[in-house]
C-alpha cells in the first residue's frame, strides 16, 4: 500500500513544474484576476503537492523511506512564494471584496490601481486621464502609478500634448515630467513638446527627461528619427555628434526607406550610441552615393557595408561598384557580387584551396 502511494503521489506532482512553467500566460491572461474561481484555481495549482505530502504524512506513511511533513514544508514554502511573487492573496481579497483588479477602480472610501491602494486618494475628486500614462490625480495631489508627486501642483497638472508621440510628457504651472521622472530645471508653464521626444521651454531644450548642455534655443529644430540640429552642432537623442563636417547644411533624407545624415560633404548613418552616433561613410561622394540593400551602399568610385553589427563602415574590397548587386549564392553563402568576385556581410569570399 505505502508503495502504490508513493508512485501515486509521484505521477500527481509530475506535472507540477509544467504548471509553474506555463503559469505565465494564464495569469496574464485578460480579465484572470478578476474572476475569484480563477485565482482560487492558480492558488490550489501552486499548493497542491503540499497537500498531497499532508496528507500522506497524516496516514503515517513515509514517502519512499523519507518523512513526507518535511516535502509538504518544502513544497508549500515553494508555492506561497510564487503566489506572493503573481500577487494571488492579494488578488483574491479584492475579488472577495468585489474590488477589480485591473486598471483604475473607485470605491466609497478608496481608490484602486490594478488592485492597489492609492493611499489618500479622494474618491470624489479623483480622475485617471483615461489610463494615459498612469497618472492621475485628485484635488489635492498628484500620482504616478500609486506614488504621490510631492512636487506636482494638482489644479494645473495636465498631459503636455493630445498627440500620441507626447503621451510621455505631463506638466503643471512650476514643472515637467517625462514619464515618472521630474525634468530637472524644466519650467512646466512654458514647456512644449517639439517632436521625437524633445521638447523645449522658455529659456533650454530637453531630450526626454535629460537637459540638453550648450544648445543655442533659438536655433534649435528637430529634424527626423530622434535626430536635431541647432547652428552649432547636430544631435542625436541626448548625444552631440562631434563629427559632422558642416553643420550649416545638415539634414537628414530618406534613400529606400532608411533615414541617413548628409551634408554637402558627407554622408552619415545612424547609429545612435556614443562617441559617434553619426557614423560617416569613408570619403564618400555624396552625389552619387545610393541604397543597394541589405546594409549595402555605393557611389561612382566604391562600395560601402554599414550594418550595425560591424563596428566601422566597411568599404567592400574590391567591388566593382558599376556591376554590384544583390545576388544570393547558395554554394559559396555569399549575398551579393560584383560580377567577378563575391561578398559576405561585406567581407571578401574566397575560394578554399585543398592541400
Amino acid at each position: 500500500m505505502q508503495l502504490l502511494l508513493n508512485i501515486l503521489i509521484t505521477l500527481l506532482c509530475m506535472p507540477w513544474p509544467a504548471v509553474v512553467m506555463m503559469s505565465p500566460m494564464m495569469i496574464a491572461a485578460k480579465g484572470f484576476a478578476d474572476k475569484k474561481s480563477n485565482v482560487q484555481l492558480a492558488l490550489l495549482l501552486f499548493n497542491y503537492p503540499a497537500i498531497l505530502f499532508l496528507l500522506l504524512y497524516l496516514t503515517g506513511y513515509s514517502f519512499y523511506g523519507t518523512n513526507p511533513f518535511s516535502w509538504a514544508g518544502v513544497m508549500a514554502a515553494l508555492g506561497i512564494l510564487i503566489c506572493i511573487i503573481y500577487g494571488l492573496p492579494r488578488q483574491f481579497l479584492n475579488v472577495s471584496r468585489g474590488i477589480s483588479n485591473y486598471d483604475y477602480f473607485i470605491r466609497e472610501r478608496n481608490v484602486y490601481l490594478n488592485g492597489k491602494r492609492i493611499q489618500g486618494a479622494d474618491p470624489n475628486t479623483f480622475t485617471h486621464f483615461d489610463n494615459r500614462g498612469y497618472y492621475s490625480k485628485d484635488k489635492s495631489h498628484v500620482y504616478y502609478d500609486t506614488r504621490r508627486l510631492a512636487s506636482a501642483d494638482a489644479a494645473t497638472f495636465k498631459p503636455l500634448a493630445k498627440d500620441d508621440e507626447a503621451r510621455d510628457y505631463w506638466h503643471d504651472k512650476n514643472n515637467a515630467y517625462y514619464k515618472w521622472h521630474l525634468i530637472e530645471g524644466a519650467d512646466g508653464s512654458s514647456f512644449t513638446f517639439a517632436g521625437y521626444n524633445y521638447a523645449f521651454d522658455k529659456s533650454n531644450v530637453f531630450f526626454e527627461h535629460q537637459l540638453l548642455k550648450d544648445v543655442d534655443r533659438a536655433t534649435f529644430q528637430v529634424l527626423k528619427n530622434f535626430v536635431a540640429r541647432d547652428a552649432k552642432n547636430v544631435y542625436v537623442r541626448d548625444m552631440q555628434a562631434t563629427n559632422i563636417k558642416d553643420v550649416d547644411t545638415f539634414q537628414m533624407v530618406t534613400m529606400a526607406e532608411e533615414s541617413f545624415g548628409r551634408d554637402k560633404d558627407q554622408i552619415y548613418t545612424l547609429r545612435y550610441t556614443p562617441p559617434n552616433p553619426l557614423l560617416p561613410f569613408p570619403n564618400a561622394d555624396v552625389e552619387t552615393f545610393e541604397v543597394i540593400g541589405d546594409y549595402y551602399a555605393k557611389d561612382k568610385n566604391r562600395v560601402y557595408y554599414y550594418s550595425y553589427h560591424v563596428g566601422d563602415i566597411l568599404v567592400v574590397e574590391g567591388a566593382n561598384p558599376k556591376t554590384f548587386a544583390l545576388s544570393f549564392d547558395h554554394s559559396r553563402g555569399t549575398n551579393a557580387t560584383d560580377g567577378e568576385r563575391h561578398y559576405k556581410a561585406g567581407v571578401l569570399y574566397q575560394e578554399k584551396t585543398t592541400a
